[in-house]
């Protein structure tokens, strides 16, 4: 049977692959398995016994990365990164792919796309196949359109509270008026992006920046064209978010087909700059948004990274912690090849069935495992989880290298969830009954 898992995935997929997931690790490089896979509670731990030097600033500065330290990160690199460039071509990869995310993250675009055409020109060899070293163009060139573009900024009125809503995709949205348009905006922490759809793009009166390139939507592998223009301000309450880099696409890409006869039009979704921007973000289950200093407490958190413009939260399976992946922009959990490796002795209990996964320009089918229950680890909090979908083989896309996705399947359990990008991390407020 075909199990429809109730997740389209509007993220559009801008440096959404990560280069220490794509280069081959090399037998005894301990460190280095410790970056693909994310155990970065032990590089830190080896960080503290490693002798100072390119090697050790190498590794410190792509846990930086990680980690949003990115001015420390920036240094980091580009101290080791000429020594690797002949040595360790793959570790000089992974260090010029993380210095164009650092870059991105300051709105330093022209910095950016050098570092994304100095890995094209010397290090294409170490971006492992085809589709990948697309992904790369696309993310070099929509760099390019903004290499002139003024950085993104952020003043403060007061407090952001929004009422928020669920859309006919059970997804998260906010009603927003900008450029005197009003209109909902998805709320998709997993956009690495913020997206308008053309028509709305003509509405808001956007003038796309000269230049057009391309971007791969989620775990369809879909490629969509785009073009790139910049929100003077976007207002989320007390917040006044200016010079918002958006994507423009076609409005076909972003029309949801529900059924035979319904379709949905997504409009606009907010990505993940304007979330960072905010700092602390907190999603409240009776309908709510909330940043800045008004924002309550939570209990104590999961340890949170970046995988580049993604969040990658810690969570506990069975007693071993692992990462996964979270976006708001997905409605139910998904668990990854990774996830199957580790447990597929536990498979003979799974059903085999097919799951189909929907983002910007179409949907796909793949074979699945249905696991009956997952408990999960969260902080303090734990969650358990019926009929989680198990992808047995590689789809090409950032789950790859992580255990899965947490979709808001889990958020649903808990009367709010807090992401706070100042101090790197994700928690889960009280259960509901």
């Amino acid at each position: 049977m075909t199990t429809m898992t109730n997740k389209w995935k509007p993220a559009i997929a801008l440096l959404a692959l990560s280069l220490s997931g794509q280069v081959p690790v090399r037998d005894g490089d301990g460190a280095d398995a410790e970056v693909k896979q994310f155990r970065f509670d032990e590089l830190e731990a080896r960080l503290r016994t490693m002798q100072p030097g390119p090697e050790r600033d190498y590794f410190a500065g792509v846990l930086a990365n990680r980690s949003g330290r990115l001015a420390e990160s920036i240094g980091l690199l580009k101290n080791a990164l000429p020594v690797f460039r002949a040595s360790r071509p793959d570790r000089a990869a992974v260090a010029l792919e993380a210095l164009a995310d650092d870059y991105t993250k300051n709105f330093r675009y022209a910095d950016a796309a050098e570092a994304y055409d100095d890995l094209l020109t010397h290090f294409a060899s170490e971006v492992s196949g085809p589709a990948r070293l697309q992904d790369t163009k696309d993310n070099s060139a929509i760099l390019h359109i903004l290499d002139e573009a003024p950085a993104q900024t952020i003043a403060w009125d007061g407090p952001v509270h929004l009422k928020t809503g669920r859309n006919t995709l059970g997804l998260l949205d906010t009603d927003l008026t900008v450029n005197g348009v009003h209109e909902q905006w998805l709320l998709d922490t997993g956009a690495n992006l913020s997206v308008v759809s053309r028509s709305f793009a003509r509405r808001l009166g956007l003038v796309p920046l000269p230049g057009a390139a391309q971007t791969t939507s989620g775990m369809t592998g879909i490629e969509n064209p785009l073009s790139v223009a910049l929100v003077p301000v976007l207002q989320m309450g007390g917040a006044k978010v200016q010079n918002v880099v958006v994507m423009i696409l076609d409005d076909a890409n972003l029309n949801i087909q529900l059924s035979r006869t319904a379709r949905y039009q997504i409009n606009g979704i907010i990505g993940y700059p304007v979330f960072r921007a905010l700092g602390k973000v907190g999603f409240l289950h009776n309908g709510g948004f909330e940043a800045g200093d008004g924002l309550r407490g939570n209990t104590a958190g999961a340890r949170m990274y970046m995988n580049l413009l993604n969040p990658v939260i810690e969570c506990g399976v069975e007693g071993v912690m692992l990462p996964f992946s979270f976006d708001t922009g997905a409605a139910s959990t998904d668990l990854s090849v990774r996830y199957y490796e580790q447990f597929r002795g536990e498979s003979g209990k799974w059903k085999k069935s097919t799951g189909m996964h929907g983002g910007a320009g179409g949907a796909v089918k793949h074979a699945v495992y249905i696991q009956p229950q997952l408990r999960l680890r969260i902080g303090d909090r734990s969650v358990t989880l019926n009929g989680v979908s198990v992808l047995p083989s590689a789809m090409g896309a950032g789950i790859d290298e992580l255990y899965g996705n947490i979709g808001q399947d889990v958020v649903a359990k808990f009367d709010s969830f807090t992401i706070d990008f100042a101090n790197m991390t994700f928690s889960l407020g009280t259960p509901l009954p």
